[in-house]
C-alpha cells in the first residue's frame, strides 16, 4: 500500500497542538468551536487534543529534539505520551538517552539517520507495512508507557526506599 507522509513543522505551524490540529482533523469533522471547547475542559483539554490526531494515523514518528540537552539527556516523555495513545511510534535514535532507552526495552521499531546500528528510517517505513510489526510495536510501547505511569513510579520509589 502506498504510505502518506505528514510531517508538523513546528517552526512554521508552531508548537503548541491548537496550533496545527486543525490541519489534520478538519476532515474528521473538526473546526475551531469543537477544538476550543475540549480545550476549555478541565479534565480533557490539550491531552485529548493529541489523542484524537494520534488515532488518526497508522504510524507516529518520534524523532528526538535536537538541542544538546535534550540529545545528552534525552525525550523520551516525548516517546511515552505517543505510546499511551496506542498507536505504533517509530522512534529515531539519536543521543545516548535514546539509544539506551530502545535498546532497554528491546523496542523493535526504530530507525536512525546515522551507522548501521538500526535500519534506516526508508527500511524502517517498509518493515511497518506489515500489521503484525505494527502490533509489536503496540505492545512493547504499552509495557513502557505502564513503565512511566506515575503510580507505578511513585510506588517503585516507595519500595526503594
Amino acid at each position: 500500500p502506498d504510505v502518506d507522509f505528514s510531517m508538523i513543522d513546528e517552526e512554521k505551524e508552531g508548537t503548541h497542538v491548537s496550533h496545527w490540529f486543525l490541519k489534520f482533523m478538519a476532515s474528521e469533522g473538526w473546526d475551531e468551536d469543537k477544538m476550543n471547547d475540549l480545550l476549555a475542559e478541565n479534565e480533557y483539554g490539550t491531552g485529548m487534543l493529541y489523542y484524537h490526531v494520534f488515532r488518526t494515523f497508522d504510524v507516529m514518528i518520534v524523532t528526538p529534539k535536537e538541542t544538546r540537552d535534550k540529545l545528552r539527556y534525552g525525550s523520551i516523555q516525548r516517546i511515552v505520551s505517543v505510546m499511551k495513545s496506542t498507536v505504533p511510534v517509530l522512534v529515531e535514535v539519536q543521543g545516548a538517552a535514546f539509544e539506551h532507552f530502545v535498546d532497554g526495552y528491546e523496542y523493535p521499531c526504530v530507525y536512525s539517520k546515522e551507522g548501521d546500528k538500526y535500519p534506516s528510517l526508508e527500511e524502517a517505513l517498509d518493515k511497518l507495512k506489515d500489521v503484525s510489526a505494527r502490533k509489536k510495536c503496540q505492545e512493547v510501547g504499552l509495557r513502557i508507557a505502564e513503565d512511566f505511569d506515575p503510580d507505578v513510579m511513585v510506588k517503585q520509589l516507595l519500595n526503594t526506599l
